[in-house]
C-alpha cells in the first residue's frame, strides 16, 4: 500500500492516523506542494482534482480521505468501526457532522492563521458562530461517553482530529475552554500514540 500526501495536510493526517491505529503497513510518498507536484500529471492520474491524499493498493486506486480511512480500517478488520448497527450509524452521523457542520468553519480559521490565506473579519465571525454551534452539539453528545460513539474510539474521532490540532494555533483556540467535555475528548485523542505519530509529535 502507498499513501501519496503531505504531512501537514489535514486530509492526509486522517489517513495516516487510521493506518497507524490499525497497524497497517504502507509506504508514505510525499507530494511536494512547494514544487506543485499535486498539479503535475503523475499525481493528477491518481487524484484528478489535484489534491491530497491518494492511495494505491495492489493496483487499486482511491482518493478522498474519509473513503480511504474507511478502506484502510475495513482491510484491517474494522477495529475503528463499531460492530453494532446503531454504533456504526452514529459513527457515520458524526463523520457527516464533521464534513458539513464543523470542518467548513474550522478551515476558515486554519486558512487564515496557518496557511496565510487571509479571511475577512465577516467570514471569521460567521465561522466562529458555526464553530460555537458545532461545539455545543459535541458537548452534549460527549456526555454519553469519552468518545463520539460512547466508549468506542472510532473513525469519527479521527476525522475531527486534524482540524482540532490546527485550531489550537488560531484565534479560535479559546473556544475549546468553553466546552470542557470537548476539551477532555480532544486531550485524550491528541495524546493517542497513533495521532502523535501522524503529526510528528
Amino acid at each position: 500500500m502507498k499513501l501519496f500526501g503531505h504531512p501537514v495536510s489535514t486530509c492526509t493526517r486522517k489517513v495516516l492516523a487510521t493506518a497507524y491505529e490499525t497497524q497497517t503497513a504502507f509506504d508514505f510518498v510525499v507530494v511536494d506542494f512547494a514544487k506543485g507536484e499535486h498539479k503535475q500529471a503523475a499525481h493528477l492520474a491518481r487524484q484528478p482534482f489535484g489534491q491530497v491524499p491518494a492511495l494505491e493498493d495492489d493496483g487499486f486506486e482511491l482518493y478522498e480521505s474519509r473513503a480511504m480511512a474507511r478502506y484502510v480500517d475495513a482491510k484491517a478488520g474494522s477495529p475503528l468501526t463499531p460492530k453494532d448497527l446503531k454504533g456504526r450509524a452514529l459513527m457515520e452521523q458524526w463523520m457527516s457532522v464533521e464534513t458539513s457542520n464543523f470542518t467548513p468553519h474550522a478551515m476558515k480559521f486554519i486558512y487564515h492563521a496557518i496557511f496565510k490565506r487571509e479571511q475577512s473579519p465577516d467570514v471569521l465571525k460567521a465561522a466562529g458562530i458555526g464553530l460555537d454551534k458545532a461545539y455545543e452539539v459535541l458537548e452534549l453528545a460527549l456526555a454519553q461517553g469519552p468518545y463520539l460513539v460512547g466508549k468506542t474510539f472510532s473513525l469519527a474521532d479521527i476525522c475531527f482530529a486534524p482540524y482540532l490540532e490546527f485550531l489550537a494555533l488560531t484565534p479560535a483556540a479559546g473556544k475549546l475552554i468553553e466546552h470542557p467535555r470537548v476539551g477532555a475528548w480532544w486531550a485524550a485523542v491528541s495524546e493517542r500514540p497513533a495521532w502523535r505519530k501522524a503529526v510528528g509529535r
